[in-house]
C-alpha cells in the first residue's frame, strides 16, 4: 500500500464503518483479493472485492436511485432508496452499502423493488412540510424528482400542514429550514468529513431524529466558517443560500 493511501485512510474522521472499502492494486498491477462476478438484471460483470452493487450496477449503466449517496462523500446507507433484490437474502438490500464479495443474482426494477422505492418516498414526503412550488428548490429537488419518477401523485401516509421547525436565518449565508430535511446527513458528513468543522450532527432517535448544531443554537451562534459546502449536497430545500435580495423586497 502506498504512502498516500495510508495517509488519506488515517487523516479520514469518519468512523470505521462508514469509510469506502477501495480494494488496492498490488505492485504486478492486479487487484488485492481478485474480481467478482455480479449479475444485475440478467447481465454479468466483473467487480473488485468489496465494491458496491451501487458501483456495479454503474458499470453496467443500470441506474439505481440514491438520496443519502454522494460521490464525495463516505456511505451512509440510510435512505433506503436504492433498496435491491438480493438473490438468497430475505430482506431488500441497500446496494449502496452492500458489498460484493461473492457471485450474487440481483435485481434492481423487479415490482417489489419499485413498491419498496415508492413506500420510502411517501414516508419521507409523510414528514416533508411545505408545497413545491414555493420552495426555493422547485424543479431542483431530488426528492421531488424521486417522487415524479415513481409515479407518487398524493399523500398516501398524511402530509404536515403547519411547520415544526422554526427556519434558522441566523447565519450570513445559509438558511436552514429542518421541516424539509429528509435525514440524509450529507451535511453531516460534508461537514465533519470534507471540511472537518463538524458544526451539524444527528440528535435524538427515531422519530424525534433531527439535524443539529451544538445545543441546537443558531447556526450564526456556532462555529460555521460559511462555507455553504453543505448547501450544493443537500437533496432538498433544507438548506440554502442566504439571498440579501431578500432582504430588500420585504422592505
Amino acid at each position: 500500500m502506498s504512502q498516500k493511501s495510508v495517509s488519506t485512510k488515517e487523516s479520514s474522521r469518519a468512523p470505521i464503518s462508514q469509510r469506502r472499502l477501495d480494494v488496492k492494486r498490488a505492485p504486478s498491477g492486479g487487484l488485492i483479493g481478485g474480481e467478482v462476478a455480479i449479475t444485475i438484471d440478467g447481465r454479468e460483470v466483473k467487480v473488485p472485492m468489496g465494491s458496491t452493487i451501487l458501483d456495479a450496477a454503474k458499470q453496467l449503466g443500470i441506474r439505481i436511485p440514491t438520496l443519502c449517496n454522494h460521490e464525495d462523500l463516505c456511505v451512509a446507507g440510510v435512505c433506503r432508496v436504492c433498496v435491491v433484490e438480493v438473490e438468497g437474502q430475505r430482506t431488500l438490500q441497500a446496494a449502496c452499502a452492500y458489498p460484493v464479495l461473492s457471485p450474487m443474482n440481483v435485481k434492481t426494477h423487479s415490482r417489489t423493488v419499485r413498491q419498496a422505492r415508492r413506500h420510502v418516498i411517501d414516508l419521507l414526503l409523510s414528514n416533508h412540510c411545505g408545497e413545491c412550488y414555493t420552495c426555493a428548490r422547485n424543479n431542483n429537488c431530488e426528492l421531488q424528482a424521486l417522487a415524479k419518477e415513481y409515479g407518487v401523485d398524493s399523500f398516501r401516509f398524511g402530509h404536515i400542514e403547519a411547520p415544526r421547525y422554526p427556519i434558522d436565518t441566523s447565519s450570513h449565508s445559509v438558511i436552514r429550514d429542518m421541516n424539509k430535511c429528509v435525514l440524509c446527513r450529507r451535511c453531516v458528513r460534508t461537514c465533519i468529513d470534507l471540511q472537518e468543522v463538524g458544526v451539524l450532527e444527528v440528535a435524538g432517535r427515531g422519530a424525534k431524529s433531527k439535524v443539529e448544531t451544538f445545543l441546537d443554537k443558531p447556526l450564526g451562534k456556532v462555529v460555521c466558517i460559511n462555507c455553504g459546502q453543505c448547501i450544493n449536497r443537500c437533496p432538498t430545500g433544507a438548506l440554502r443560500a442566504n439571498d440579501p435580495t431578500d432582504e430588500g423586497t420585504r422592505r
